[in-house]
C-alpha cells in the first residue's frame, strides 16, 4: 500500500518563507503554497489540508477573515496562525475564532515540527468525532472490541441501521444479540420510537398470540380487559423477537401476515391495525435446518433473512476479552459502589484460557461473582471460578474426544486447549489458516493461544 502522506496549505506573502518550509516540510508531508487570500481559498476547497499554517497578515487577505472563511467551510480545518511581533491581538482574535495555535516569527524548525505534529493528532480526532456525529455513533453505540468479526459488525451496523427491513441475527446463546438487536434500534431513524422485546422460548401459542397481537375483552377466558400487544407498542419503533426458532408454527404464519402487509387483528378483534415496526429477530438454531425438519415456516424464513447477521462466540474473539472486561466490570463497580479493581495478567490469561460455552453472559456471571468474593485489591487468579464440564470444553473445541479423560482433572485448562491447539496446526503441516478454519477460530485467536502455551512460530 502507498503511503498516505498528510497535507498541509502554507499561506504567506514572503515567497522565501514559503520557499523554505516548503524544502524543510516536503519529505513528510504533501505541501501546497499560496501568496494571497485569492490563491488560498481555492486551493484551500481543492487540496482539503490536513493542517494549514497561515500568516495574520495578507496583501489583499486579513488572515483573521481567511480563518473565518476556512472554519465556516471545514469545522474540523486545523489552522495555526504565523505572526510577526506586533500582531499579539490578532492571535488573540483568532484563538477565540478557533484557530488551534500560533507559532511567531522566526520559529525554530523543531518547534514547528513539533506544532503540527500536536495539531495534526488534535485534527485527526476531531474529524472521528465528527465521523461519529454524522453516522449517529455515539459512545455505547457501538459493539465493544477490535477483532476482526466485530469491526465487520460496527461497519454493517452503519451500513443498515437506517432500513426498513428485517434482520436476523444468529449466534449462541450468551453471544450478545440482543445488545446488537438494541444498537440497530439506536442508530436508526427509529430511535426516538419504542424498543420493545420478547423471548419467545417457553411460551404457549396463546400466551405469544396475546402477547404480540394483543387481544380484546372477551377474547378468551380471564380476557377482562382489552391489551394492546407488542405489535402496537413498538409503533413506528423496533420489534426485537428473541428466540424465534421457538416460534409455534401458526403464530409464524400471522407473524408474516403482519410483516407482509402492514397490518394485523389483535385476538378476537375485527379492526385492523397498522404494523409499521421494523423486526429483528433472533436464533441460536439453524433455521435453515429447521426449515428444512418442517419445523419452522419457509417462507417466513426468506422475509426474515433479508439481512443476517452473526454474533461470533466469545472463544472466536478472545482479543476482545480485555475491553469486554473493562465494559462489564465499570458498570458492575458503579453498581456496588467501589473502584475498579485492575485485573491481574495470569488472571487475564485465565479467563483468555477458558473456552466460553455460555459467552458474554458468562464472563459477566464471572466477574460480578469475583467483585462480590473479591480478597484483595486486585482480580487474581484465585478470585475467578469457571465452571465447565468436560463435554461442553469438547463441544467448544468441536470434537468429543478433545481432551485426555485420564488427565482432565488434574491439568490446567489452558494447558489443555494449548495442546490442542498445537496439534491442530501439526495436523495441516503448520498451516495456521487451514487449521484455524478446522477448529472455528480466527487465525489471531490461534496465534494468541500458541503464545500462551510457548508454541507461536518464532519471529
Amino acid at each position: 500500500m502507498a503511503d498516505i502522506r498528510r497535507r498541509i496549505l502554507i499561506i504567506d506573502d514572503d515567497p522565501q518563507i514559503l520557499a523554505g518550509l516548503e524544502a524543510l516540510l516536503a519529505d513528510e508531508w504533501e505541501v501546497k503554497t499560496a501568496e494571497t487570500g485569492r490563491e488560498a481559498i481555492p486551493a484551500f476547497a481543492e487540496f482539503s489540508p490536513d493542517v494549514v499554517l497561515l500568516d495574520v497578515q495578507l496583501p489583499d487577505y486579513s488572515g483573521i477573515e481567511l480563518l473565518r472563511q476556512f472554519k465556516m467551510y471545514s469545522e474540523t480545518a486545523a489552522v495555526i496562525m504565523m505572526s510577526g511581533v506586533g500582531n499579539l491581538e490578532r492571535v488573540i482574535e483568532s484563538m477565540k475564532l478557533g484557530a488551534e495555535t500560533f507559532l511567531q516569527k522566526p520559529f525554530e524548525y523543531d518547534t514547528l515540527v513539533l506544532t503540527l505534529e500536536q495539531t495534526a493528532r488534535i485534527a485527526a480526532r476531531q474529524r472521528e468525532l465528527m465521523a461519529l456525529r454524522r453516522s449517529d455513533i455515539k459512545a455505547g453505540e457501538r459493539l465493544e472490541g477490535i477483532s476482526p468479526a466485530i469491526q465487520r459488525l460496527n461497519e454493517i451496523l452503519g451500513q443498515i441501521a437506517g432500513a426498513p427491513s428485517p434482520v436476523l441475527i444468529e449466534g449462541e446463546s450468551g453471544t450478545g444479540k440482543g445488545i446488537l438487536a438494541r444498537l440497530l434500534h439506536n442508530r436508526s431513524p427509529r430511535v426516538r420510537a419504542s424498543f420493545v422485546d420478547l423471548n419467545c422460548a417457553g411460551l404457549s401459542k396463546e400466551l405469544l398470540e396475546s402477547e404480540l397481537f394483543g387481544h380484546e375483552r372477551g377474547a378468551f377466558t380471564n380476557a377482562m380487559n382489552t391489551k394492546p400487544g407488542l405489535f402496537e407498542i413498538a409503533g413506528e419503533g423496533t420489534l426485537f423477537l428473541d428466540e424465534i426458532g421457538e416460534m409455534e408454527l401458526t403464530v409464524q404464519a400471522r407473524l408474516l401476515k403482519a410483516l407482509e402487509e402492514k397490518r394485523f387483528r389483535r385476538v378476537g378483534g375485527v379492526r385492523d391495525l397498522r404494523a409499521e415496526f421494523r423486526l429483528v429477530a433472533a436464533t441460536n438454531r439453524d433455521l435453515a435446518a429447521e426449515v428444512a425438519a418442517n419445523r419452522f415456516r419457509g417462507d417466513l424464513y426468506y422475509r426474515l433473512n433479508v439481512v443476517r447477521l452473526h454474533m461470533p462466540p466469545l472463544r472466536e474473539r478472545i482479543e476482545d476479552l480485555p475491553i469486554l472486561v473493562e465494559a462489564i466490570l465499570r458498570p458492575l463497580c458503579k453498581e456496588m459502589g467501589r473502584a475498579m479493581p485492575p485485573v491481574s495478567a495470569r488472571a487475564m490469561q485465565k479467563l483468555a484460557s477458558y473456552p466460553w460455552p455460555g459467552n458474554v453472559r458468562e464472563l459477566r456471571n464471572v466477574l460480578e461473582r469475583a467483585l462480590l468474593t473479591l480478597r484483595g485489591e486486585e482480580i487474581r487468579t484465585e478470585d475467578l471460578t469457571l465452571e465447565v464440564s468436560r463435554s461442553a470444553v469438547s463441544a467448544a473445541l468441536g470434537r468429543n474426544d478433545a481432551l485426555p479423560s485420564a488427565e482432565w482433572e488434574v491439568q490446567p485448562l489452558d494447558s489443555i486447549i494449548g495442546q490442542y491447539v498445537a496439534a491442530a496446526v501439526k495436523a495441516t503441516d503448520g498451516n495456521m489458516r487451514k487449521a484455524a478454519r478446522l477448529l472455528h477460530i480466527s487465525p489471531s485467536t490461534l496465534y494468541a493461544r500458541l503464545r500462551m502455551g510457548g508454541d507461536a512460530p518464532k519471529e
